[in-house]
């Protein structure tokens, strides 16, 4: 009974070691995955924009394993700073119909007339709607003065039928320059479509322009008007990182598991091959238990720019890529780019440099203050640079993409726990061998 207590005790001792961390101990630079020269003078707080590299080698998902060191290795205190606080103005417009057969709701007439060199166009909504290749509407944004950065329609969408909306912009009604495109779908009685109603425009120029949203084929579908998103300042624009190591389940189907901590909010999609054009999904799921769920719809052309998919709200670590059942499918794996929010944290640096940038490591806890805690400054900060980070072309996929895992840590308390018995056996073997000796 001597020999059992010692094993046990033990074996207790193991188990307890591997539950929690060391303590809470502040881990040092060489414990996270990935150091980089930070280049800042004077003392003053700074923000920081994080590489591509360090966004990859972020093992939490709340970013709380961020460190600017000093010389010594001791922590400084850092804040999250939203990437650009872009001040958006919304403005109304009214939908003209032109060339839709099933045009706006509007009460009274409407007409527009551009004037230029030979002649004249013009558009005359009377409840009747003029003839066009292209069912659509147009918004009069000859006035507006700020770039528009987003639109959000007031359409009424069939139920179930997924629609393409093109927008595109304008000076004589006749020559269209597109800016984006997107699929709205309804899947059900509410009016609410999937994912988030408002479509991104790229910082556009509408002054002495029109706008103009049509949709593909003779859908059911009628828009009133809009909500146009404008700003002096523009959006900071996603950091854009390939995946490599697609692999296709079949034509139809293409699954992987986001390599990253921290999730990206879209990811664009572009054909690779000659497939033609092809309706396609996207799916997730937060793991293999968990039911599939319809994120994003798009249409992928052959040799065309690609599709921009919304993930949603990150909970979803597993996604899936299908293709239309109708078409043939894919050839080859699209080529896909996961898009992600800029992280930018601002530092006081009050500490002796060089300085350094660590990132990466799970154990590492969230240690940010309110950026008020740091500076009472209400402009712009100043820009501390990041030195040392390689350009990131592609991140990799690792060889378990798609399977669930097992965490490190059940692993080892499962091992801890069956050596316990299997020497608890061995040991009451002993004892009975010994007791029939006797």
């Amino acid at each position: 009974m001597s020999r059992i207590l010692p094993a046990a005790l033990a074996a207790a001792l193991l188990l307890s070691g591997c539950d929690g961390q060391n303590g809470g101990a502040e881990p040092k630079t060489h414990d996270f995955a990935l150091s980089l020269s930070v280049e800042a003078s004077g003392t003053e707080v700074r923000r920081i924009v994080l590489p591509p590299a360090a966004l990859i080698a972020l093992k939490r998902p709340d970013k709380g394993d961020i460190r600017i060191v000093d010389a010594h290795d001791r922590p400084l205190s850092i804040a999250f700073v939203a990437p650009n606080v872009a001040q958006h103005s919304r403005i109304h417009l009214d939908a003209i119909p032109f060339g839709s057969p099933a045009f706006a709701r509007r009460k009274s007439p409407l007409s527009v007339r551009v004037e230029q060199e030979g002649g004249s166009v013009s558009v005359h909504a009377d409840g009747n709607a003029p003839e066009a290749a292209q069912p659509g509407v147009i918004f009069d944004t000859r006035n507006i003065s700020d770039p528009a950065v987003g639109i959000a329609l007031d359409a009424i969408l069939p139920k179930q039928r997924p629609v393409t909306i093109s927008i595109a912009a304008g000076s004589d009604l006749k020559t269209w320059d597109p800016l984006a495109e997107r699929v709205l779908f309804r899947s059900g009685d509410s009016p609410d479509v999937l994912g988030k109603s408002r479509i991104d425009l790229p910082s556009a120029d509408l002054q002495g322009r029109y706008l103009r949203a049509t949709w593909q084929g003779d859908s059911p579908i009628s828009i009133a008007g809009a909500t146009l998103f404008t700003s002096r300042v523009p959006d900071a624009p996603p950091i854009a990182i390939a995946v490599r190591g697609l692999e296709l389940a079949d034509p139809h189907n293409l699954t992987f598991s986001v390599p990253s901590a921290v999730m990206p909010k879209a990811m664009r999609v572009r054909m690779t091959s000659s497939d033609g054009v092809m309706p396609v999904r996207l799916l997730g799921r937060a793991d293999t238990e968990a039911p599939w769920a319809l994120l994003a719809m798009a249409s992928l052309r052959q040799g065309g720019p690609g599709a921009l998919l919304e993930i949603g709200d990150g909970s979803a670590r597993l996604l899936k890529l299908e293709a239309d059942p109708r078409s043939a499918g894919f050839s080859k794996p699209p080529a896909i780019e996961l898009q992600y929010e800029p992280v930018v944290v601002a530092a006081a640096f009050n500490g002796d440099g060089p300085y350094r940038l660590a990132v990466g490591n799970a154990k590492a806890e969230p240690r940010t203050f309110a950026l008020s805690d740091l500076t009472r400054k209400t402009g712009p900060l100043a820009e501390a640079r990041v030195i040392g980070a390689q350009p990131l072309v592609a991140v990799d996929l690792e060889s378990s993409a798609g399977l669930s895992s097992i965490p490190l840590k059940t692993v080892a308390l499962w091992s801890v726990l069956l050596a316990g018995v299997a020497l608890l056996a061995f040991t009451a073997f002993r004892l009975m061998w010994a007791n029939e000796d006797a």
